[in-house]
């Protein structure tokens, strides 16, 4: 997809493709226990949520460090730099990532300014029509709610390998809706999956408008966003057992 929808009088809650290949997509997670659905949104939502994440979210630098967790607003170009060396210099020793976001709904509860498209977006991710979709083509009848936050990756940003199985939580399916216009592969920032010899099993590159879903746990990453690269922009979170 080259172009998107003029979105001047699309303000309403995002929606699914009506035409979705259901049982296709159904019988390709069950297979592999992941699927990628172009096309996931109509032509108008995807168009209105690119809008909203370009020119209408306040992005934070999010980061670790070993077990210490950080989300920094207004970082200045030169602090962003130095974070970014630090994180490259540990991330070959264990679990590490660097990127901006904006939290949307930790749990599914309703986005904090009602007034921001964002609440539409949250709304929608925990919508009947979305939750019977999921249950439907994963085959997880306990799914009920969806977790969200959108995500930017710029040059030089990661997520290392992990498998998303954390304490405390009933996260049953993962999630990633893409909205970057143009992308290509060489410039990084692909949903790769690995296999348990750790070698790479697939790659989804994240081309408009593309739902990515996969069971947890398993074991994958977010490839380094090359520096001649372009910036990433996702909403991607969990869908919550009961």
């Amino acid at each position: 997809m080259t172009a998107m929808a003029d979105t001047t009088l699309h303000d309403e809650m995002p929606e699914l493709q009506p035409g979705l290949e259901r049982a296709r997509i159904a019988g390709a997670f069950r297979q592999r226990g992941r699927v990628h659905i172009p096309g996931a949104l109509t032509e108008a939502s995807a168009a209105r949520v690119h809008r909203c994440l370009t020119e209408e979210t306040k992005w934070s630098l999010t980061f670790n460090n070993g077990s210490n967790f950080c989300d920094i607003e207004n970082v200045s170009p030169e602090e962003r730099n130095k974070l970014a060396f630090s994180a490259w210099q540990r991330a070959p020793n264990g679990f590490q990532y660097f990127f901006d976001n904006h939290r949307l709904s930790r749990d599914g509860e309703p986005y904090s300014d009602p007034s921001h498209y964002f609440a539409k977006v949250v709304a929608f991710l925990n919508s009947k029509p979305v939750i019977s979709f999921l249950r439907e083509i994963t085959g997880l009848e306990a799914i009920e709610r969806a977790d969200a936050q959108a995500t930017l990756y710029r040059p030089g940003d990661f997520l290392t390998v992990h498998d998303d199985e954390t304490g405390g939580h009933k996260r049953l399916a993962a999630y990633v809706l893409n909205f970057t216009p143009v992308w290509r592969a060489d410039w990084g920032g692909v949903l790769q999956f690995l296999g348990p010899d750790r070698h790479i099993e697939e790659g989804y590159v994240p081309v408009f408008n593309a739902m990515n879903i996969f069971r947890v746990p398993a074991l994958h990453s977010v490839t380094q966003v090359a520096l001649y690269g372009g910036m990433r922009y996702s909403i991607t979170g969990w869908f919550h057992a009961r």
